[in-house]
């Protein structure tokens, strides 16, 4: 609600400076007649440049913080303890100022009247829309404790994937990183060196010696240039994966990319069976749940696949049958899924397609080393290839002719 500076005078003649929060100007206007006063002056309230709320805006709440806070809330509310008890308890447990601030709010929304999920939107850097509208399953449902749970689960098992993937890159990243750095210390300081000396022999330069020499001069000649086009670029990029359309492109390249694409679908899969589970055994309406699922499953490919076959599901078609004009879904997971629709045990079928899917990411994701080694082996000899032949061909050829 906005604030408003508002200068007023009493029915006594006082005169009072004081902040109120109101939809608009003409509300304080009638909450001042009355109360018998009468404005002087009403203007937007600015709040003072503070650093230190500056500095929290770029403050990151880590996942682990997330989960956490839902898994107190868990432990509070299964123990009858009422919600707004709950984020005042975990409001001083938190690890960040930005969370206790974030947590406080939702205790003053909650006051107010607000839901838990409608507070929760109002923060999407931190609360996820899966996060938010399963709350908002959770409070339609009165299974908020349940929902909890399955989120609490389902963000540890996130994490996990997270840490297995980093644990796995941290090596062909630095790799890759002291590549770079290695090449571009050859370019700019060794083989200007080498140049200067394979032109005063007058000597036909092979191929890759040419490349070499030619990437020197275009750095050391260009190198402001080069930088800046670079920072362009990526922040083209950036901006880019910011919109709608920059969104879906990149989901899409995730579900194109070498090694990673099926580490992505299987990931996508698992949170759709995971989430419909849950939304379906919390009480909400199958073309609701999908509703929710397409927006939250996490790719926006799988998301529109997902809100066509809602269409069809709305339509009276099957589940199973709706979701089988999508190329995402496996023809055994449609299978599952059909043989839950027709047996009235979907939620399991959906339990068990999850535990299905999050054994194999696991398992992708602890071999993704194994994958990308060869890759990396691959272009490290590239490299180091490259700069053998750029540079002792040339030195053979000298030898040859001494």
């Amino acid at each position: 609600m906005p604030e408003f500076d508002c200068r007023l005078i009493t029915d006594d003649g006082a005169v009072l400076e004081k902040v109120i929060s109101a939809d608009s100007k003409y509300e304080i206007y009638e909450s001042a007649d009355a109360r018998n006063e009468m404005v002087l002056s009403i203007k937007k309230h600015k709040e003072p440049f503070a650093l230190q709320d500056f500095l929290d805006k770029f403050q990151r709440v880590k996942p682990r913080e997330i989960e956490h806070f839902t898994t107190q809330l868990t432990i509070m509310l299964r123990a009858g303890i009422p919600l707004l008890t709950c984020l005042e308890v975990t409001k001083e447990q938190t690890e960040t100022k930005k969370m206790e601030k974030i947590i406080h709010s939702l205790a003053d929304q909650l006051n107010s009247g607000t839901s838990l999920s409608q507070a929760m939107r109002k923060y999407p850097q931190v609360f996820s829309p899966m996060y938010a509208n399963m709350i908002g399953a959770g409070e339609k449902s009165g299974a908020l404790d349940s929902i909890l749970i399955r989120l609490s689960k389902f963000i540890g098992h996130e994490i996990k994937i997270l840490d297995n993937v980093k644990s796995a890159m941290r090596y062909p990243i630095i790799v890759l990183c002291a590549l770079i750095a290695a090449f571009i210390v050859v370019i700019v300081f060794v083989i200007p060196r080498f140049a200067g000396l394979f032109k005063s022999q007058g000597l036909e330069l092979p191929l890759p010696t040419r490349i070499m020499i030619g990437l020197s001069d275009i750095i050391g000649n260009y190198w402001l240039l080069i930088l800046a086009v670079l920072v362009l670029v990526v922040g083209s990029i950036l901006f880019f994966i910011r919109t709608p359309k920059g969104q879906w492109t990149a989901d899409f390249i995730k579900l194109n990319v070498p090694v990673f694409k099926v580490i992505f679908l299987k990931s996508a899969i698992a949170r759709f069976a995971h989430m419909l589970e849950t939304l379906s055994r919390g009480g909400i309406q199958i073309v609701s749940a999908l509703e929710t699922v397409e927006k939250t499953v996490g790719n926006l490919c799988v998301g529109r696949s997902i809100a066509k076959a809602r269409e069809d599901v709305s339509t009276g078609v099957s589940l199973a049958s709706a979701l089988s004009k999508s190329k995402y879904f496996p023809v055994m997971t449609l299978k599952m899924i059909s043989v839950g629709e027709q047996s009235g045990a979907l939620d399991d079928m959906l339990n068990i397609v999850a535990s299905q899917y999050d054994e194999d990411v696991d398992r992708l994701v602890k071999n993704l080393s194994a994958m990308i080694e060869p890759m990396v082996t691959v272009i490290m000899g590239v490299f180091v290839l490259l700069i053998a032949l750029g540079i002792f061909l040339p030195m053979w050829k000298m030898y040859e002719a001494f």
